[in-house]
C-alpha cells in the first residue's frame, strides 16, 4: 500500500531483531520489507521521520522492550523516504495519514519538529466535522515569522480559515519561556493552557484533555533536559514517570488519531524514554474503553445547579472516568448536544458551587 514511501528498519536492527527474546516486541509485531501483512483493520502503526541512524538509535531500545498483554495489530512501517521537495514529502505524509486514519489506525510517528501539528491537522481536516489538537511542548508555538516552524506552529493554526479547528490546549508550558502577551493570546482566544506547575501536582488532570483529542505533538523537549541528556534545553520539564502516563492517556483515548513524537535527540536516554512513552502509547491503545451513554447502568449521575447553571455530572463505573453535561431548559439558548470529558476534581469544585475552568471553557464553546 505505501511501499513508495518507506524503506525497511536498517540491517542492525534487523540483525537484533534474530537474537531479541520470543517476549520481545520486535518478535510480535510485522514489521515492513520483512513480514507479510495487510493494513485492513484497526491497529497501531509506527513510522519515524529521522535518518537512518536516529531511526535505528530509537528501534534498537524500542525492539528490546517485552512485548505487554496486547492484542492489537501492530506494524512498523519504517523510514519514511523524504520526497524530492518538502511539498513531495507533506502530500505523501498527509496521503499515509488520511489512509491510516480511514482503517481506524492509530499512527505513532517518530522525528521532525512540532509543526508537524499543522500537516497532521490539515491531514484529517477533510475526514472531521472538528479537531481537537494537543500540544506536549514547553513553549507556545506563536511568533511572528513566516516560515513554520518549532517556534510558530500555533500562530499558522490560529490564523487558519480552512482549518477545522474547535479546541486547542498547550500542556506543560514554562512560564519563564513564553511572555506573558504571548500566554494573554492564548487565553483569549480560550483555548486552554496547563503549564508544568499545574500538572505537577495531580497529572491526572491530563487526561481528560487528551480524551477527546485527535492529535497530540509531544516534543521531548518537554522533558527535562537530564531526562534526554540534552543540555540545551530547559532542565525544568516533565519526568519520564509523567511522560510515559501522558503516553499512555493518548493511547487510550478513543478519540485520537496520530500522535507525533517530535524534537527527538541522539541521545540514548532520549531514545530509551522515547521507546517507553512508546510502549505506553501502546499499552494505553490496548486498554481503550468506550463508554456507552446509552446505556445508563454503567455510569451514576449526580446533579449540581451553581448560579443558575445545571450540571450532570456522569461517573462511568467501570472505567472510573468522569464527562459532565450542561443541561438547559431555554429553548432560546441552543446547546450542542454533547458530553463533555472532566476529572473528579472538576466534579468535587461543583459541590462547592464552582465551576472549573475547564467546564467554563468548554461550555462557551458549546453554547452557539
Amino acid at each position: 500500500m505505501f511501499e513508495q514511501y518507506f524503506t525497511p528498519p536498517s540491517q542492525t536492527n534487523l540483525d537484533l531483531r534474530v537474537k531479541l527474546d520470543n517476549s520481545s516486541i520486535s518478535q510480535k509485531i510485522k514489521i515492513y520489507g520483512v513480514d507479510e501483512f495487510e493494513l485492513n483493520s484497526p491497529g497501531i502503526a509506527i513510522l519515524t521521520l529521522n535518518n537512518e541512524l536516529e531511526s535505528e538509535k530509537f528501534r534498537n531500545r524500542f525492539y528490546s522492550l517485552h512485548y505487554g498483554d496486547w492484542s492489537s495489530n501492530i506494524v512498523d512501517l519504517g523510514r519514511f523516504k523524504n520526497g524530492h521537495s518538502d511539498s513531495d514529502s507533506n502530500f505523501a505524509i498527509k496521503e499515509i495519514v488520511q489512509k491510516l486514519s480511514s482503517l481506524g489506525i492509530l499512527t505513532i510517528c517518530i522525528g521532525g519538529n512540532s509543526s508537524l501539528l499543522s500537516l497532521f491537522s490539515y491531514s484529517l481536516n477533510d475526514s472531521h466535522n472538528f479537531l481537537n489538537l494537543v500540544s506536549i511542548d514547553k513553549i507556545l508555538g506563536i511568533n511572528s515569522d513566516n516560515d513554520l516552524d518549532n517556534n510558530n506552529y500555533l500562530s499558522e493554526l490560529i490564523l487558519s480559515e480552512t482549518l477545522r479547528l474547535n479546541f486547542f490546549c498547550n500542556l506543560g508550558y514554562l512560564r519563564h519561556l513564553n511572555s506573558t502577551e504571548k500566554i494573554d493570546l492564548v487565553k483569549k482566544i480560550k483555548f486552554d493552557l496547563f503549564s508544568l506547575g499545574d500538572l505537577r501536582s495531580e497529572i491526572k488532570e491530563a487526561e481528560p484533555i487528551l480524551r477527546n483529542s485527535n492529535i497530540v505533538n509531544f516534543s521531548l523537549e518537554s522533558l527535562q533536559s537530564n531526562v534526554i541528556n540534552y543540555k540545551l534545553t530547559s532542565p525544568n520539564g516533565f519526568t519520564a514517570f509523567e511522560a510515559c502516563s501522558l503516553s499512555r492517556y493518548i493511547g487510550i483515548s478513543s478519540s485520537m488519531k496520530i500522535v507525533g513524537y517530535t524534537n527527538v535527540k541522539s541521545t540514548i536516554e532520549c531514545n530509551s524514554v522515547l521507546s517507553e512513552m512508546v510502549w505506553y502509547t501502546i499499552d494505553g491503545f490496548n486498554n481503550r474503553y468506550d463508554d456507552d451513554f446509552s446505556n445508563e447502568s454503567d455510569f451514576k449521575y449526580y446533579h449540581t445547579e451553581i448560579d443558575g447553571h445545571n450540571l450532570k455530572f456522569y461517573q462511568n463505573k467501570i472505567s472510573n472516568r468522569w464527562w459532565v453535561e450542561y443541561v438547559s431548559d431555554d429553548s432560546i439558548v441552543k446547546i450542542e448536544k454533547d458530553i463533555i470529558p472532566c476529572s473528579e476534581n472538576d466534579f468535587k469544585l461543583s459541590q462547592s458551587s464552582i465551576i472549573s475552568e475547564r467546564i467554563i471553557k468548554r461550555l462557551k464553546n458549546k453554547i452557539i
